[in-house]
């Protein structure tokens, strides 16, 4: 399996009949021939959905349903907490902290999360009631995937969230049995990603935390 983070939230995983994309907004792409290309869109905002996904031409598209486009060819609507067949794969859907959906998908038998606005937001605003609410709403999404065997999670490490910055993370990674775990969302603060391998990795010695360095590194697992 071959992942390439692209930009923002959006990464690429290349399997022997597949190439997914989730959350594309531009970027370089290296689609390979002769396999399946799947674009997957979390949610409408523009820092994971953009149009110019359909100047690929692929072979289905999974968008969020609060993205309010005309239904085009190959395109398939996802809500929370629904399970769809694409093209020989199992796509489960959950929800999200802020809009749209977060994705499970069993690609020839190992599966990835990739969690889009899935988030542990903590924003200075907060009170005591928002923090409450935003402590059971992620969790409860997060242990949606519990049941699920998982190989690869994608997960939002947002440095404008300053020292907390890491909350998601440190769920996903008490919570989801999988043996890599990939930072996204960073805003090009790539340093964080540096921070969280540096904090967590010496905790979870069975799981891989990887350092993203910037746009377009590739890892082959």
């Amino acid at each position: 399996m071959r992942i390439q983070f692209i930009k923002h939230s959006c990464y690429t995983v290349e399997s022997e009949n597949y190439y997914l994309v989730f959350d594309y907004i531009g970027g370089n792409l290296n689609i390979p021939e002769n396999k399946k290309l799947i674009f997957f869109v979390s949610h409408r905002h523009s820092d994971h959905f953009s149009e110019k996904i359909f100047d690929f031409k692929a072979d289905a598209y999974v968008i969020s349903d609060d993205v309010e486009i005309p239904l085009r060819e190959n395109m398939i609507f996802i809500g929370p907490d629904e399970e769809k067949e694409v093209l020989g794969l199992k796509v489960i859907s959950h929800g999200s902290t802020d809009e749209g959906v977060s994705f499970y998908v069993d690609l020839e038998g190992k599966g990835i999360i990739h969690s889009g606005d899935l988030n542990y937001w903590m924003w200075d605003h907060y009170t005591e009631k928002d923090i409450e609410e935003m402590d059971r709403w992620f969790k409860s999404e997060v242990d949606k995937f519990k049941p699920y065997s998982t190989y690869v999670v994608m997960m939002p490490v947002d440095p404008r969230l300053n020292q907390y910055y890491d909350l998601t993370a440190d769920y996903f990674l008490k919570t989801i049995e999988a043996r890599h775990f990939f930072p996204m969302h960073m805003w090009e603060d790539f340093n964080i990603s540096k921070r969280l391998k540096d904090k967590y990795q010496s905790l979870y010695p069975e799981k891989i935390i990887h350092e993203v360095k910037g746009d377009g590194e590739v890892f082959d697992l």
